[in-house]
């Protein structure tokens, strides 16, 4: 019997050792991709390994990982609008490749698009999902000139508007109640300004955002039409920036900039309508002392503390108010705040 037992030791350990020095040969290549101007995290830019036919894409923090044998690759980076990187990489030990992809300028030549969509979704791990980043919502018609991330969406298939004077949107046949709406990873619940007619979500603080259809991933509850999750930008890390603008409906400014350069930045953006004021002398309500107008302050900013470790704050505040006189009203909004910590 101790010798059945020795043999059966032995053998496990056989089978064991391999498997262990195996696993050891493998290497890992990690890094972000950011954009070169302004050190914004890339969300979804494509990490391709020529030689294995295969590849990764960067998460919501602009970061990639590929596990590989020892040897010699060509990694190319690339990212919609951008110039691709190629990278000629001799893994002997694990390595971080951090990527810097500049906007591509180039007049480009006509080209025929062929769209391959029942197929796409067939091998997309992230079923019924649209993603908009904030050049594409900047370019969609928009409502009085003002760009909006709530009226971009609506032009995508299975979503529909609730109707005018009433707030969020329908998808697939579900209520407005059966929608999770997240900015930076919290919860906000009184989603649009003036009974509709715009979101709470400044574009000129907004990043990227990606509508779930179908398959919501578990970790964010059992809502059971959508999600959509909106991410707001870091902050321009390389340097000062600011923009703003003047309306026909509000006002608008946002600052941005390194507080230590290419470690921590920030961004506020703030927007204040006057209908109220333009409408006055056509509305005897507002004429009698009544307001209509809303307002809103969004900000965030990081700090990396070293290469695996990266701290984030953001927060939001809006308020609606309607007056009826000086004395009579109501006013409702959103008050969000998220601390995260990034760790590798």
């Amino acid at each position: 019997m101790v010798f059945m037992k020795q043999i059966a030791l032995v053998l496990t350990f056989l089978v064991i050792v391999p498997s262990i020095s195996h696993a050891q040969d493998k290497l890992t290549i990690n890094g972000y991709v950011r954009d070169a101007s302004n050190g914004e995290a890339l969300i979804g830019a494509t990490v391709y390994v020529k030689e294995i036919n295969n590849g990764v894409v960067t998460n919501v923090y602009g970061f990639y990982s590929i596990t590989l044998d020892p040897g010699a690759y060509t990694v190319n980076y690339s990212y919609v609008g951008y110039t691709t990187q190629s990278r000629n990489i001799s893994l002997t030990k694990n390595q971080e490749v951090n990527i810097d992809l500049v906007i591509e300028s180039e007049q480009l030549e006509e080209v025929v698009v062929t769209a391959e969509r029942e197929q796409a979704n067939m091998e997309n791990m992230e079923m019924s999902t649209n993603k908009l980043d904030i050049r594409t919502i900047l370019k969609v018609p928009t409502f009085m000139g003002e760009a909006d991330v709530f009226r971009s969406i609506l032009l995508l298939p299975g979503v529909s508007t609730v109707g005018e004077g009433a707030s969020g949107f329908n998808v697939r046949g579900g209520s407005v109640g059966q929608n999770l709406v997240l900015l930076d990873e919290a919860p906000v619940y009184n989603s649009s300004h003036l009974f509709g007619f715009f979101s709470v979500f400044n574009p000129d603080a907004v990043k990227d955002t990606k509508l779930y259809k179908g398959a919501i991933p578990s970790r964010y509850g059992g809502r059971l039409a959508s999600l959509l999750d909106v991410r707001m930008k870091e902050g321009n890390s390389k340097k000062f920036e600011a923009n703003g603008g003047i309306g026909s409906l509000f006002s608008r400014l946002a600052v941005e900039a390194p507080i230590v350069k290419d470690k921590s930045s920030f961004i506020v953006a703030a927007r204040r309508s006057y209908i109220d004021v333009v409408a006055r002398p056509f509305v005897p309500l507002l004429k009698e002392g009544g307001a209509l107008n809303f307002y809103d302050l969004t900000l965030k900013g990081n700090y990396t503390l070293n290469r695996k470790n990266k701290l984030y704050a953001s927060g939001y505040f809006g308020r609606d108010v309607f007056l009826f006189d000086a004395n009579q009203g109501f006013s409702w909004g959103n008050t969000t705040g998220t601390l995260r910590w990034n760790h590798l």
